[in-house]
């Protein structure tokens, strides 16, 4: 999404700029031009270019280029406005049908840039005060100037600025509620997703999302890749003897202390019942067995207040040219039964 809003905030700068220069070059073949309109174009050209600059020198400022692209956008507009509306209620002379600069355009580009670069929440109030401060001077004034009003600039004014201006407002409602439902849709969706994902019990990688990850891993086969496959020691005692809450908790305790202790790159997923499973990426076989290491180290060190000390045994596995996923996880498996028939509370590389 940023980078959307970037690109379509880099066209609009460049058109914006070019505007700029085209109008200020037309300006410059008239025989009489109002000061404003020889300050206003080329003072958009040079900030349009400065912030489309800014921009592509640092990318990260887009919500700053944003406020002062917006900003600046509605001193255009409410400037001149509001200049010719009040000459014109001064000036018995002066008729703001002719003063009055075409603005239609740049009202409805505004509430669209708006529409675009807004949050929802914030978009509807501040239309709604865009609107009114843009509508309520020439409006007033065209009700108390009848004969203006009766020209046919003075009804397109009124239309721009009275139904034309509800509609869009009305567009923008919906747009901000559309935008509403859409981001509840999202959250839920990423719920579901997360549900679908992980372990409820553990909150880690549940097996059916750790199965298609490491097999992505293995069809790629750009880096090193081993897996840790932990088994928690004697883990149908503590059911029996403590009950499977307890039972619940340890694996709890077993899954977050894991994941306490592992980088940012590994994966943990609870492969089912008392067992765990860490996937490696891009480290060689002695790396793999010190980080099996380690954890086996941390759990045995951890105690347990009701269960007291409880301990894991770990196979160790690295991938090998044209292996399998299933031969993977055989060797793997060897090693923890392995461990098991040791003693339990060891590492055994496969």
């Amino acid at each position: 999404m940023e980078s959307l809003k970037r690109q379509a905030i880099l066209l609009i700068l460049g058109a914006m700029t070019l505007g700029g220069v085209i109008v200020t070059v037309l300006h410059s073949f008239e025989i009489e031009t109002h000061p404003i309109s020889l300050l206003i174009p080329p003072l958009t050209a040079i900030i349009c270019l400065s912030l489309l600059i800014y921009l592509l020198k640092y990318p990260p400022q887009i919500h700053l280029v944003i406020k002062i692209l917006l900003l600046w956008g509605g001193f255009v507009i409410f400037f001149p406005e509001y200049f010719f509306v009040i000459e014109a209620w001064l000036d018995d002379q002066k008729f703001l049908v002719d003063t009055l600069p075409p603005m239609s355009s740049g009202v409805f580009l505004l509430t669209t840039t708006m529409i675009v670069f807004l949050r929802p929440r914030r978009l509807v109030p501040l239309t709604l005060i865009v609107w009114g401060t843009i509508a309520a001077p020439v409006v007033t004034y065209l009700l108390y100037h009848l004969q203006e009003l009766s020209t046919p600039r003075g009804l397109d004014l009124m239309v721009t600025f009275v139904p034309a201006m509800g509609i869009n407002f009305a567009l923008i409602l919906f747009y901000a509620r559309l935008q509403d439902a859409i981001n509840q849709l999202y959250i839920e969706r990423f719920h579901f997703k997360e549900v679908s994902e992980k372990d409820a019990l553990t909150r880690v990688f549940n097996r059916g999302t750790g199965e298609k990850m490491l097999q992505n891993l293995i069809d790629q086969r750009d880096q090193q890749i081993g897996i840790i496959l932990c088994d928690i020691d004697r883990f149908k005692q503590i059911n029996d003897n403590y009950g499977h809450l307890m039972g619940d908790r340890v694996l709890q305790l077993i899954a977050r202390c894991c994941q306490d202790h592992l980088r940012a790159k590994d994966i943990l997923i609870r492969w089912g019942g008392e067992e765990f499973l860490v996937v490696v990426i891009g480290d060689h076989e002695q790396e793999l067995v010190s980080l099996a290491e380690r954890l086996r180290g941390t759990i045995a060190h951890q105690s347990i207040p009701e269960v007291g000390k409880v301990t894991a045994s770990f196979g160790v596995a690295l991938l090998q040219p044209q292996e399998s996923l299933s031969q993977l996880f055989e060797r793997a498996d060897q090693g923890l039964y392995q461990a098991k028939r040791s003693g339990r509370d060891r590492v055994v590389l496969a």
